[in-house]
């Protein structure tokens, strides 16, 4: 991690009250009990509370909820029969969908709904693929409005719809896989561009003398417009659905880009590394900063699996491994306060995205068959979740 990150993590509480009241100025009003909006006298859509010190995602019906599902059920290089992948799941005790839920499902399951290349910039889509915008520009702002406004459309009226994530690992920080960043895309502008014109308006009252810290800085004048617009079109287009906002793991965590998100999501939306350990210390730290919920957006625990190309750090030597691994993982976020909900990285076998080698593991074998060991795992993982959860809000009357 870097440097400036660590001391954000650890330290960094320093969020200016005045940049957060400024932000917040347009927004409904929050709850500081409960990190999140004020809950509904009537809800109709998921929401938040706070029961004997812990977070949890609330029902429409007033049933506390921690999530637990798996992602990408939409990958469009799997096949597949969703009323038999419901079936599957309900039989292993998940409740929910992750991100990329399709719309054969959206009415089966709770489910998170997100777009992921309204800004095409997740680091992963390799350097030609990571497309940054002008996000000075009112025919970019307007393009990334009209954008939101259809997600928000779709599935505002859906009360299935746990909350809303957006752009999925951005390449955000100054140096990133994809080898490009948003602060150089602006500086290459031609001078009349609304971006250009911007940064040089920032350098003539930029009074440092580090280039680093340069481009921090404007980096943040970047994710606030950002966010203004994203956030601010979310609000608009849907205002009673939770948000959490850019999905962030730990390497794309820019300290100035993760303030300027804050006033717009009522929690966060963190994919940690893809290993047993339960990184308890950065999950505090972000807590402990924002004061906000979170939810696990994107996790596996992969394995080896005979000759496959399973490219994963540390992979578990089996399913069953894996399985008692990721068990004491999500125990482990139930135990922990904040933590809402934890999802697993795809249904099945395919092949990786954007060109790149590699099998993306599925949490099913072939055919929606059963994977020895992981499968008994999480059965009895979301029993204990259900024993762990109360059976209702004691805050509502």
């Amino acid at each position: 991690m870097h440097p400036r990150q660590r001391r954000f993590l650890q330290g960094g509480l320093l969020l200016g009250a005045a940049i957060l009241v400024a932000l917040n100025a347009n927004l409904p009003e929050t709850d500081a009990q409960s990190g999140g909006l004020k809950p509904r006298k009537s809800p109709e859509n998921f929401s938040l509370t706070k029961i004997d010190g812990r977070h949890w995602l609330l029902t429409p019906d007033g049933r506390p909820f921690f999530a637990h599902g798996i992602t990408h059920v939409s990958n469009n290089r799997a096949k597949f029969d969703f009323a038999k992948i419901s079936k599957a799941c309900k039989e292993l005790g998940f409740n929910a969908y992750g991100y990329g839920c399709p719309p054969a499902l959206r009415s089966d399951m709770p489910y998170v709904e997100s777009w992921n290349h309204l800004v095409p910039i997740s680091y992963y889509r390799g350097k030609n693929a990571v497309k940054f915008v002008d996000v000075f520009d009112t025919k970019a702002q307007t393009r990334l409005e009209v954008g939101v406004k259809a997600n928000c459309f779709r599935s505002r009226k859906n009360p299935n719809v746990i909350g809303y994530c957006w752009t999925d690992l951005g390449s955000w920080p100054l140096k990133n896989p994809s080898g490009k960043n948003w602060v150089d895309f602006i500086r290459s502008l031609p001078e009349g561009a609304p971006g250009k014109q911007a940064y040089r308006k920032f350098l003539s009252t930029w009074k440092g003398d580090n280039d680093n810290g340069r481009d921090l800085a404007f980096l943040r004048l970047i994710a606030r417009e950002y966010f203004r617009v994203v956030g601010g079109a979310q609000r608009k287009y849907d205002p009673d659905h939770l948000v959490f906002g850019d999905r962030f793991a730990f390497n794309t965590l820019v300290p100035e880009v993760f303030e300027e998100m804050l006033p717009y999501v009522d929690g966060i939306a963190i994919q940690p590394p893809f290993w047993g350990q339960f990184p308890k210390k950065k999950f505090d730290e972000i807590h402990k900063l924002t004061g906000k919920p979170i939810l696990l957006c994107d996790f596996a625990i992969r394995f080896k699996d005979g000759d496959k190309d399973i490219r994963s750090w540390k992979p578990a030597a089996d399913s069953v491994a894996a399985g008692k691994a990721y068990a004491e993982y999500v125990k482990a976020a139930l135990n922990t306060d904040y933590i809402v909900g934890v999802f697993w990285c795809n249904p099945v076998d395919t092949t990786k995205g954007f060109g790149k080698p590699g099998v993306k593991q599925g949490f099913f074998a072939e055919g929606l068959t059963e994977r020895p060991g992981l499968h008994q795992a999480v059965k009895k993982l979301n029993a204990y979740r259900d024993e762990m959860t109360p059976k209702r809000d004691s805050n509502l009357k």
